[in-house]
């Protein structure tokens, strides 16, 4: 599954040519582990419906001299070249795609857009050559604000829970395994892991399934082989951390180099587990009971001093306790032990080893 047609970096894509087709000139912020494959992506996406300039990529020169030198403008010697020189000596209406901006030129950049916006807004929009400028790595608080012709785009908070977990049962179901109650749990441990981090995303998927279970480990074996993540650091400039559905969140690399000292990753587990599988003991609860008075409970009994008329009132504790004490039989009173503590250890924020949630037993309870 391409990721880019993910609702949300399709979204994305579709706000920043919705900027370029009201005409404004357009900066995208993203980390520098983001920025060369959001760069490529958008030239390639760009370039199907506008004229776009060969990528222009900052060399130390003065902006305004980078593009002019680019786009071989010819324009007077005796003449002060100015942001509105340039656009006067634009032939015709362009996208000018500058990418790779980085924090030390960035000031320089900075100032070249707000003057080359302000020129801008004289010429129509039909007319009017835009810049599409891509920053790499710089903080989130130096980009631009919104103003008349020049529209700031911030690559953060773009994925979401809902992108990863359908780009990972898609890739499942694409290496041809049946999308089950076991795929949609190694699923959810994954998105949990990896987060908006699609290239996690695929070293995870080439895991064994157990692997998993160790998130740490995992992780690490992943990092170990993917140079890009290797080179993440711990701020959102650098790709250390994002928005992810609203709320800022290290990423998993960047939290194993600091040591996890909140056992983060091990949280991280527990809680695609408890999404995956409280629902699941939920069922198996329900069928305990039938299974219990089918084996002949007589109802109504007492507990604790009331009066249970329908043991599907009843939780998993409570129904171990009976099945105890009415002697049924051991295999209900086996799976009633399973139940109770698999539950109980979710309940404490404790993930299941591998043998538990993987258990066939368990995950068999989504299918009734």
């Amino acid at each position: 599954m391409n990721r880019w047609s993910l609702p949300g970096p399709s979204g994305f894509i579709a706000r920043v040519t919705d900027a370029l087709q009201d005409g404004a000139n357009v900066v995208v912020g993203a980390s520098s582990s983001a920025c060369p494959a959001l760069a490529l992506t958008l030239e390639d996406r760009i370039a199907e419906e506008w004229r776009i300039t060969r990528p222009i990529v900052p060399s130390g020169l003065d902006p305004l001299d980078e593009i002019c030198a680019a786009l071989d403008v010819n324009d007077d010697p005796s003449l002060r070249r100015s942001a509105a020189s340039l656009i006067k000596s634009i032939e015709s209406k362009q996208v000018i795609m500058i990418i790779g901006v980085e924090t030390p030129c960035w000031p320089a950049w900075q100032q070249f857009l707000d003057d080359y916006a302000n020129a801008s807004r004289s010429i129509p929009t039909v007319d009017r050559s835009q810049l599409l400028v891509i920053a790499s790595g710089v903080a989130k608080v130096r980009l631009p604000t919104r103003a008349p012709a020049l529209i700031p785009l911030i690559w953060d908070d773009v994925v979401g829970e809902a992108d990863v977990f359908s780009y990972v049962i898609q890739s499942i179901r694409r290496r041809g395994r049946k999308i089950d109650a076991h795929a949609k749990l190694l699923a959810r441990i994954i998105t949990r892991l990896a987060l908006w981090d699609f290239d996690l995303v695929d070293g995870l998927l080439e895991l064994d399934p157990r692997q998993l279970f160790d998130p740490k480990a995992a992780v690490k074996i992943v990092a170990s082989g993917v140079l890009g993540l290797q080179q993440l650091g711990t701020l959102w400039e650098d790709g250390g951390s994002a928005e992810f559905d609203g709320e800022t969140f290290q990423h998993a690399v960047a939290l194993l180099r600091g040591g996890d000292p909140g056992s983060e990753l091990e949280m991280r587990l527990w809680a695609a587990q408890a999404s995956e599988l409280l629902p699941v003991l939920e069922v198996c609860r329900r069928q305990l009971a039938k299974r219990m008075m089918d084996a002949r409970l007589r109802l109504p009994i007492h507990l604790n001093g009331e009066t249970i008329h329908d043991l599907l009132d009843i939780e998993i504790g409570p129904l171990l306790y009976l099945a105890k004490q009415y002697r049924l039989p051991r295999d209900i009173v086996r799976v009633a032990e399973k139940y109770w503590r698999l539950r109980n250890k979710l309940a404490h924020l404790s993930p299941l080893s591998a043998d538990e949630a993987l258990d066939p037993e368990l995950l068999a309870g989504r299918k009734r």
